[in-house]
């Protein structure tokens, strides 16, 4: 199933120097066929520039199909998304926390509560990271590993509203920059976004013992 959604995503976008390219597919065995992207560093742990995020961004909105799934779609909707993604999150908590149980069903209750908001549907990539961002040919940063969903195009940006930020200020302040870059983005839709999803990351850090003001602030706290 997720190769197939891969495959039907990275087609779609096969016209976006900002994706990397399907060569081939075989969704039935599981097999995808991608292009080289060089030098194929990983964004991750890196500095970044809004205007190169922008860009890509810009172009996962304008390539992807532009209207509500189509019939026969492998590609579901986003709140199937957020639902795996609030789901594995709870059983890696486990039994004996119930305040972060309790934490992520509420951040998992507004989560789906923005899926099923959306403005506007677009192809999502779904899992926009920067370890699953690469730099690119020219300076360009390029996409791979989507875990594609039809839904709102602002969830794309989360993590990257969120990245390094500590205080609401620094969210307000790098979403409102996004929106001014990224046409149809909402800095406001974007704020609640990170507000739900922060959550995911917060509860990550603090299992790994980092008890610190990002932690506190990623939960809400």
């Amino acid at each position: 199933m997720i190769a197939a959604e891969e495959a039907e995503a990275l087609a779609a976008w096969g016209r976006t120097p900002s994706v990397v390219r399907l060569l081939a597919a075989d969704p039935g065995a599981g097999a995808l066929l991608l292009d080289g992207v060089a030098p194929g560093v990983p964004v991750h742990g890196q500095d970044w520039e809004p205007e190169q995020l922008a860009t890509l961004l810009r172009r996962l909105r304008e390539c992807g199909p532009a209207e509500r799934p189509y019939e026969g779609s492998a590609v579901r909707p986003l709140a199937h998304r957020v639902g795996f993604l609030y789901d594995l999150a709870l059983r890696r908590a486990g039994p004996d926390r119930p305040e972060a149980e309790i934490r992520l069903r509420r951040a998992r209750a507004l989560a789906l509560e923005l899926a099923a908001s959306a403005p506007v549907t677009r192809l999502v990539h779904g899992d926009l990271h920067p370890a699953n961002v690469l730099h690119g040919p020219g300076g360009r940063l390029v996409a791979i590993d989507p875990r594609p969903a039809w839904g709102d195009p602002d969830f794309d940006a989360v993590d990257w509203a969120l990245d390094g930020v500590s205080c609401a200020a620094e969210l307000a302040e790098r979403a409102g920059r996004l929106a001014e870059l990224v046409p149809g983005l909402r800095a406001d839709r974007l704020r609640d976004w990170a507000g739900a999803l922060g959550a995911l990351t917060g509860e990550a850090r603090l299992r790994a013992g980092h008890e610190d003001a990002r932690t506190r602030f990623l939960l809400g706290s």
